[in-house]
């Protein structure tokens, strides 16, 4: 999964904290909207140091990227309960219940049938904040059930595109070792460390880090899990 220009000067910022606007210009004319953005999301700031133009990462940009961060620390243990979102949300409030289906996205939940999302994750606290702010309080709702043995594969494969989350691993994968291979003569190391490791976390923003139980064999994923352990130790 390619960064786009945002994400690539985000983790630059995230790694380095501050910096110059000259060396920005290597993303073009795009790196000015980029910094727009994330100026007006608060993550990163202007500044001018013995007259050079800087840019720095925020407090609120930091905890954001620990947030995009946090598929990476999910323990894979399950409780043995679903979790299941439904909805019904008016066509006059089509700009909200598309919004909510992109949170719930990134959430990691699978499209059980129209308008019924799932999630082998205690999704709750989550599922109510994005009801309190769209205001979804009598349209959204929010159950619990145990496990059925006798389901648990068919909601799997009804609920979530395994085959194409295994060709973003494979692809990653692929990159990964590529990168640590030749890791002693890249001159931007730790950068190009991290750009892979905010990588990996976006495939798994799309996975619903099932249970491991469903996923002992799935060699791509564990692959990408030891690669991303090697990964870091080229950050920390």
């Amino acid at each position: 999964m390619a960064l786009s220009p945002m994400q690539e000067i985000f983790i630059l910022l995230e790694d380095e904290k501050k910096v110059p606007f000259y060396r920005l210009n290597r993303w073009g004319k795009q790196a000015r909207g980029v910094l727009a953005k994330l100026t007006k999301l608060a993550w990163a700031e202007k500044f001018i140091d013995s007259g050079e133009v800087y840019y720095r990462i925020t407090q609120k940009g930091e905890k954001a990227a620990d947030k995009l961060l946090l598929p990476l620390k999910a323990s894979g243990k399950w409780d043995g309960r679903w979790r299941l979102v439904m909805f019904d949300i008016p066509e006059k409030k089509r700009a909200i219940r598309d919004q909510l289906r992109r949170d719930l996205t990134k959430l990691g939940l699978g499209i059980l049938q129209a308008s019924v999302w799932i999630s082998p994750n205690d999704i709750k606290k989550e599922i109510e904040k994005m009801s309190a702010k769209y205001g979804l309080e009598k349209s959204l709702r929010f159950f619990e059930m145990s496990r059925s043995e006798n389901l648990d594969k068919t909601i799997i494969e009804k609920s979530w595109n395994l085959p194409e989350l295994s060709d973003a691993y494979k692809k990653f994968n692929f990159q990964a070792e590529r990168l640590l291979k030749n890791i002693d003569r890249d001159p931007n190391q730790k950068f190009s460390t991290k750009k892979m490791v905010f990588e990996l976390a976006l495939i798994m923003q799309q996975d619903p880090y099932l249970p491991l139980e469903f996923r002992k064999k799935d060699l791509l994923r564990n692959k990408a899990n030891e690669l991303y352990k090697e990964l870091r130790s080229y950050i920390v």
